[in-house]
């Protein structure tokens, strides 16, 4: 992700393209929740529009397939509005989502207006002609796209509700707190723990190469961005520690600073300068006091259980569909499973925000979670959802209760997702 402009464009956070198989797996909207509305012209061929409550859907996916993507992001949408119930939209009108069925697709349309998209997973972008969120939905798993879906659609709605006036690392540490969230029946569940953030920062902080709050704090676009260009390593690190700052502001020592946290982003929403806005809303010389605590907070910060199982089965997801395209005999017991991957030495390399990460199946954490009271156990292997589908697999046990589901698009690619119940 970068925040940064381009003559007259502005991209705002491009989620960095992150390694995996595919996805997918959502109810079906009634009709009277969506509409095609026309064609519209652009590079990919046949765009279609629908409409969503919230979102002009431009896609070249079909309707089917179109839906559950509108569903899912207009259940977001909806926790966005009630978590900044105070804040009024700017431009009236649905959000823009462009929505395409291959990468390569994603990448001439973010070309054609002006936009290197190299590397990136999705991002909200905005030029003189045309601004919106854009993405792409085939070739990775589905809860990978809702991620980035749930990302980029935080920046997308706090530049019309909140305004373009928020510091990058409030920008993105937000967003990557909404794009850990799981939605749920009831509602959005907020606050899950992302591991590999949070080991990155304690690193940092262990072996003293954590950025000082007051220069990340003080980061403008310019500098941001081009502190992403020229260091992959301290990238990565931007953007784990903007997380770990906004989590600890919500969460941390039992709220103490939400308050003033949230008082800051009102400030900032109608104009006020960063430095003006943090030392009204938190007081003068609040920052040391403020990091010391940060600190003590993010060196004992532990993973949230369902964010690890989750990742886990997302690494399994991936193996089962590389057996998959191979026309491979699927498993019938996780032990099997187990045994196959690593005697194959299946490994995984992904990328985010870049940083390169291998994954290799002969690490057993791969193949077990924690569950409450600390006992850790394997993964349970469910007969396939259907003909011609993997197992699925569930983490039992942990609340709420990921699942590893399968399905088959219109054009017969195998997806799998991470649902939750």
């Amino acid at each position: 992700m970068r925040l940064g402009s381009v003559s007259s464009i502005l991209v705002i956070g491009s989620l960095t393209l992150a390694g995996a198989a595919a996805g997918q797996h959502s109810p079906t909207t009634p009709a009277s929740e969506r509409k095609r509305i026309v064609a519209v012209g652009n590079p990919a061929d046949d765009l279609q529009v629908f409409a969503s409550h919230h979102y002009h859907i431009h896609t070249n996916l079909s309707r089917e397939e179109t839906v559950p993507f509108g569903r899912h992001m207009d259940a977001v949408f909806k926790q966005y509005e009630r978590r900044f119930a105070d804040y009024t939209q700017r431009d009236a009108g649905l959000m823009p989502l462009y929505l395409f069925r291959h990468q390569d697709e994603y990448l001439d349309f973010m070309k054609h207006h002006g936009i290197d998209a190299t590397g990136s997973g999705g991002m909200f972008f905005v030029t003189h002609s045309i601004r919106g969120l854009a993405t792409w939905a085939h070739g990775h798993s589905r809860s990978q796209t809702l991620r980035t879906l749930q990302h980029e659609g935080f920046h997308q709605f706090a530049w019309d509700y909140l305004g373009p006036n928020l510091p990058t690392w409030m920008n993105e540490g937000l967003a990557q707190y909404f794009e850990d969230a799981v939605i749920l029946e009831h509602g959005m569940e907020l606050g899950l723990g992302d591991p590999d953030r949070i080991e990155l920062v304690r690193d940092a902080l262990e072996y003293k190469w954590a950025v000082d709050m007051d220069e990340l704090l003080s980061l403008d676009n310019r500098q941001w961005s081009a502190a992403l260009r020229s260091n992959g390593s301290r990238s990565e690190l931007l953007y784990a520690q903007s997380w770990s700052m906004v989590y600890y502001m919500i969460h941390g020592d039992d709220g103490r600073y939400l308050g003033s946290f949230e008082v800051y982003l009102r400030l900032l929403s109608e104009g006020h300068a960063h430095d003006k806005a943090f030392r009204s809303a938190f007081g003068y010389g609040a920052l040391d006091g403020i990091e010391k605590r940060w600190r003590d907070f993010a060196l004992q910060q532990q993973p949230d259980p369902v964010n690890v199982a989750a990742e886990r089965l997302e690494f399994l997801g991936s193996a089962l569909a590389f057996k998959a395209e191979r026309d491979e005999r699927m498993p019938r017991s996780f032990k099997s499973l187990r045994h196959d991957l690593q005697s194959r030495g299946f490994k995984l390399t992904r990328t985010h925000h870049g940083h390169r990460e291998e994954l290799n199946a002969s690490d057993d954490h791969h193949f077990t979670y924690t569950r409450p009271g600390g006992q850790e156990s394997e993964f349970l292997l469910l007969e396939p959802a259907g003909y011609g589908l993997p197992p699925r697999l569930a983490a039992p046990g942990l609340s709420p209760e990921p699942i590893l589901m399968w399905e088959r698009t219109d054009d017969g690619e195998l997806v799998f997702d991470i649902e939750y119940r």
